[in-house]
């Protein structure tokens, strides 16, 4: 077997917890790869012929290492787990403690795998000559004001339809995963991660009205920067799972669709998302 140790340099500064499980893994007479997530953009720097090579993808650090492992390997269906070395941890499955545990246990094929929800999408430029990006994410996909304290007007469109138009400092836009992350911040409501669908929440909307709105794993949603001062140039910007960032101008719009690829998490038990809840906020 060959594994991908995704080491976070912050949390593991001196590698000794990466470097057991490597020693792990050897003793074994398995193999693996180490990307370091310190690296300048970790994502991309995983070749190709290594992705369709891998079994497993260890993640050892917090939430975000999860997300950034997420983007790492794309649209590659391979299994993934977290040793968490973070805190609240709501995407990382093991401790430390059973670290020694988890090798063996994936070795053996003694687990099940979680599918999650993820997104894509494509930013257009009002400006055709200037080229489209696209992206995926885990969590949520946000579009927040730049810099001046001033509200952005936004409008959203439902499968080529107009929905609303948001005054606000910003909106998210959440997949069942992300509903404990930022969308939770903002007054969004928490998702079981087993369900397909989005969450649109206001980020301090202008109106009392503009509640959060839950969308169908089908929709396609359309998020456009609307002009409100004619001094306005850019005042925005897109992101996702808070990692990659974009400017966004008046005209400039993103479409967002729910990903074909879901993520493959790998649980050692069928845990209740509820209980999880419970007690990772009640340690808060």
């Amino acid at each position: 077997m060959h594994f991908l140790l995704f080491s976070n340099v912050m949390k593991d500064p001196e590698q000794e917890i990466t470097g057991r499980l490597e020693e792990m893994i050897l003793s074994r007479g398995q193999h693996f790869s180490k990307v370091l997530e310190g690296d300048r953009d970790s994502e991309t720097v995983i070749e190709e012929s290594l992705l369709k090579q891998l079994d497993y993808v260890i993640v050892l650090g917090g939430d975000g290492t999860m997300l950034r492992a997420s983007h790492a390997i794309g649209e590659h269906p391979i299994p993934m787990i977290g040793l968490n070395l973070g805190t609240t941890g709501f995407l990382t499955e093991v401790e430390c403690s059973a670290m020694e545990n988890m090798v063996e246990r994936l070795i053996r094929g003694d687990y099940i795998i979680e599918e999650r929800m993820q997104l894509e999408g494509i930013i257009r430029r009002k400006d055709p000559s200037q080229p489209e990006e696209r992206f995926t994410a885990l969590n949520d996909v946000v579009v927040i004001r730049e810099g001046v304290l001033r509200l952005i007007a936004l409008k959203i469109y439902v499968n080529n339809i107009f929905f609303d138009t948001y005054e606000a400092d910003g909106v998210i836009l959440s997949t069942p995963t992300g509903s404990t992350g930022y969308n939770l911040s903002a007054g969004g409501p928490l998702v079981s991660p087993r369900t397909s669908l989005m969450v649109l929440t206001p980020i301090s909307p202008h109106s009392l009205s503009k509640k959060s709105v839950v969308f169908g794993a089908g929709d396609r949603i359309r998020i456009a920067l609307e002009e409100k001062r004619k001094t306005q140039v850019n005042e925005a910007i897109v992101s996702f799972d808070g990692f990659k960032n974009y400017e966004m101008s008046v005209g400039d719009e993103v479409e967002v669709v729910a990903a074909q690829t879901p993520l493959r998490l790998v649980r050692f038990e069928d845990r209740s998302f509820y209980q999880v809840i419970s007690r990772k906020l009640s340690q808060n």
